[in-house]
């Protein structure tokens, strides 16, 4: 009897040693310190013994003053060998970006996971990421400053990718001998592409807009994709913008349609250069343009006077304020409606989520997700609307943020507003710098139906 326990317990002690406990590391990619602007990997790698038998969650890094994401969802397994010991790996990289110097801590979050033990059977674990601190600048201007910015940059407050910009533009139609021959009432449409190595789309600041008078010119919407391989065929990936301006001849005549600067700080010597789209001389001739409608079937042989022109302008204002206060009214009730369904003491969601949500609308360009849940964050949070938070905080990049963000929501039809596009990248920024610490919504009186007047 006493030979039988005695053998037990020497498998069960050979058991245990023979089973090593989980963990996971974190690997900086980059020498520090780094700059500001620029973006650096972060590999944090999960091991376990034998085999996942699933999954493990990787968490959002919130890091107030800094940009963190996963710009990649696919993970990469792989196996590794540890004091003769073979552990299973599952790795993800967090890209960081960092809009002010100082020195940044990622937080200690813990990761769940499941993995096979030495008979096969689920074994479930949690492990902790290690304390690591990333340095970004030589001193500066430290975190919690009243500008909320490096001031003292060389961008003068404003964060640049911290890498080489690669511009290209096409134009349609295609110049002639570096010149492009048109007709009065023709379009030229002007394809601009900002490839960014090893840095994300949205940290590509818009390209200014520019054009000579008596020629009107229209935005579309950016394009932002990251993980792209320039089609030179470098094994560099990166982020790629795509800008796409419409300008309109209305009369004939000689045009130099501006060049178009892109600015990023030189990884070297960290000194702001550019990167440009050449500027593009236009001949405009008098002639039918070639891609005229018909007679009575499109606008270019409408012909309105001063008075048919300001009463259309009239129009579609009063229409875009109908459809604001229908929005607001709209989202509005259904706020209340949430509310009373959920009950007094059931709360929101918290102020942590919203204020992840907000970032994640920021760098999809949603702008009206991102003013609604921006609000929603500044309310619980605040007990204040988001333009009177902003006011209050003396943030200069986020009252300029926000500001841009209105006037693009909220603009008059004749404010030509669709020749503005919004970025949400100056936002999404600002607004990290502030950690969504409270988890409590702020007790207000019960809502209105109605926005206050005065809102907008």
């Amino acid at each position: 009897m006493l030979i039988a326990i005695c053998v037990t317990l020497l498998l069960m002690l050979r058991t245990a040693i023979a089973a090593p406990a989980p963990m996971v590391r974190v690997e900086v990619a980059a020498p520090q310190p780094i700059r500001v602007g620029q973006q650096v990997s972060v590999d944090v790698t999960v091991l376990a013994p034998n085999f996942f038998m699933s999954a493990p969650t990787f968490p959002t890094l919130d890091v107030p003053g800094a940009i963190v994401t996963l710009p990649d969802a696919r993970a990469l397994n792989g196996t590794q060998s540890i004091d003769g010991v073979t552990f299973a790996t599952i790795s993800k990289t967090y890209a960081f970006v960092a809009a002010q110097d100082g020195d940044f801590d990622l937080p200690q979050a813990t990761i769940a996971l499941t993995y096979a033990g030495n008979d096969g059977a689920p074994q479930q674990a949690t492990v902790t990421l290690p304390a690591t601190r990333i340095r970004v600048g030589a001193g500066g201007v430290p975190k919690g400053s009243p500008d909320g910015v490096q001031s003292g940059g060389p961008s003068g407050g404003v964060l640049l990718p911290v890498v080489q910009l690669n511009v290209t533009q096409t134009l349609s139609p295609a110049p002639d001998h570096d010149v492009v021959q048109l007709k009065v009432g023709d379009t030229l449409v002007r394809t601009v592409a900002t490839f960014a190595p090893g840095t994300q789309a949205m940290l590509i600041r818009p390209p200014k807009l520019d054009a000579p008078r008596r020629v009107r010119v229209f935005a579309a919407d950016p394009k932002l994709s990251d993980g792209v391989t320039p089609s030179s065929g470098t094994p560099t990936t990166g982020g790629l913008r795509i800008d796409t301006f419409s300008y309109v001849f209305e009369r004939k005549g000689t045009y130099t349609l501006p060049a178009i600067t892109l600015d990023w700080t030189d990884p070297a010597t960290g000194r702001v250069s550019h990167s440009d789209a050449p500027a593009i001389r236009v001949v405009v001739a008098t002639g039918a343009s070639a891609g005229a409608l018909t007679p009575g079937t499109g606008w270019s042989n409408l012909s309105l006077d001063a008075e048919s022109i300001g009463g259309v302008l009239a129009g579609v204002a009063g229409l875009a304020v109908l459809g604001l206060v229908i929005w607001r009214t709209h989202s509005r009730w259904h706020t209340v409606r949430r509310r009373h369904d959920e009950g007094p003491d059931r709360g929101r969601p918290n102020a942590k989520s919203l204020h992840a949500e907000v970032i994640q609308a920021c760098r999809a360009g949603d702008g009206v997700a991102a003013y609604r849940l921006a609000q929603n964050w500044c309310e619980d949070v605040t007990g204040h609307g988001l333009a009177a938070w902003a006011q209050t905080t003396r943030d200069v990049p986020l009252i300029d943020a926000v500001s841009t963000l209105e006037r693009r929501l909220f603009a008059q039809a004749d404010d030509a507003a669709g020749q503005h596009v919004w970025d949400g990248g100056p936002l999404a920024i600002a607004f990290s710098r502030y950690a969504a610490t409270a988890t409590q919504p702020v007790r207000r009186d019960a809502p209105s139906f109605l926005a206050p007047l005065n809102m907008f």
